[in-house]
């Protein structure tokens, strides 16, 4: 028993040292050894309850390009951003999203399975560092409903008043 317990909190330990992105966990940071090749975390294995969006961002020296492909097929090419000498490593995706100097580029995921594979160039040098962060996508279900009402509440109006 204590043999399994312990299989059991080193596969948990194993995993939390992951540096895929969880699920609204903020930013996590990955490499690629070798242009064209996986990245070091690549597959990142998901299944989506709802919709969410995958960002990816340079963040070490700028000019790389990332490509994101969902079960072998391409979903996402970053944009190169390049405005002026590299800057070096800002210290997080969020600095890096922000910041004119770098490029990146989100993607719409929707519900269901999903492996992730996420591969770069590797023109700015190799190693290269990314970050990947996956946020909920907001529905936008309060809004459409609204809208819903507006329409009904018009088109019972327009009825009622040709019925006079």
């Amino acid at each position: 028993m204590k043999r399994l317990m312990v299989i059991g909190l080193v596969a948990t330990m194993i995993s939390a040292a992951s540096a895929a992105p969880v699920l609204d966990g903020g930013w996590a940071s990955d490499t690629i050894d070798l242009a064209f090749t996986d990245s070091q975390n690549s597959p990142y294995l998901y299944t989506l309850a709802g919709p969410a969006y995958l960002r990816v961002t340079d963040d070490y020296i700028d000019g790389d390009t990332y490509y994101v492909s969902d079960f072998g097929t391409l979903i996402l090419t970053t944009t190169l951003a390049y405005a002026g000498a590299p800057t070096g490593f800002l210290g997080g995706g969020e600095p890096a999203w922000v910041s004119p100097s770098y490029g990146g580029g989100e993607v719409l995921l929707g519900p269901g399975a999903h492996s992730l594979t996420l591969q770069g160039d590797g023109v700015a040098g190799l190693p290269a560092g990314f970050w990947v962060q996956l946020t909920t996508a907001p529905i936008p279900a309060p809004g459409a409903l609204l809208l819903g009402g507006i329409g009904v509440s018009l088109v019972s109006w327009l009825r009622r008043r040709r019925s006079l």
